[in-house]
């Protein structure tokens, strides 16, 4: 596959992007490897379910991907988000899950905005809003408690980390008919965009999906 809108990634990275196919959880887009006959929802979404209907990933979260992300959240590279995207929304797939809907950023509290100068999930969801069809950006949460890194806690830990972390943004106004779709860079347990979209439903928001550029 070649994407010639890219303007910092070259076609060998391209090529090493893992890409998410079917089949993959049918809730949280948790890549199943193999044939999967009968019921597609992983065991921990079926458990506990998330706040939102469905979220779904571009790329594995490992090798070039994980490498970019990495670039872009700790090394002050915000500017090959754009080149994730663009290559993200050539799959028809994820281009349509975008389609249409509010995107909506996990925030990042203030203190550590200030810490890194950007949110790279506002700027994933500003560059999707820009290339994807009929999307809307919406800043629609804020984060009111700073919390610890999720990276060494586990699936029950992460979720209480983030539980009461997140609320409306004053500011805004919901439409409770429209769809809308949290947007975040890598989705590992699901429980930020999970606390996210519960927000979203105690709103009255009936249709909240999530998307990552990468799971894992």
């Amino acid at each position: 596959m070649e994407i010639e809108r890219l303007r910092y990634l070259s076609q060998a990275g391209l090529d090493r992007l893992e890409w998410i196919h079917d089949p993959r959880c049918t809730v949280c887009g948790h890549p199943f490897d193999g044939w999967i006959e009968g019921e597609r929802t992983c065991p921990h979404c079926l458990e506990i379910p998330p706040a939102y209907d469905r979220a779904l990933c571009a790329f594995r979260a490992r090798g070039s991907a994980r490498n970019i992300i990495h670039k872009i959240k700790y090394q002050q590279s915000p500017w090959l988000i754009e080149d994730l995207v663009t290559a993200a929304l050539d799959n028809p797939q994820f281009r349509r899950h975008c389609a249409g809907s509010f995107l909506v950023p996990v925030p990042m509290h203030s203190h550590k905005k200030r810490e890194r100068h950007y949110n790279q999930a506002e700027r994933i969801a500003q560059a999707l809003v820009h290339q994807a069809p009929g999307c809307t950006y919406m800043n629609a949460l804020t984060k009111i408690l700073p919390t610890i890194s999720q990276t060494k806690l586990g699936r029950t830990e992460r979720r209480t980390n983030v539980a009461k972390a997140f609320a409306l943004n004053p500011n805004i106004k919901l439409n409770t008919h429209a769809r809308y779709v949290v947007v975040d860079d890598v989705l590992t347990t699901g429980a930020t965009l999970h606390a996210c979209a519960h927000v979203l439903r105690k709103a009255g928001i009936k249709n909240v999906d999530a998307l990552a550029l990468a799971h894992g």
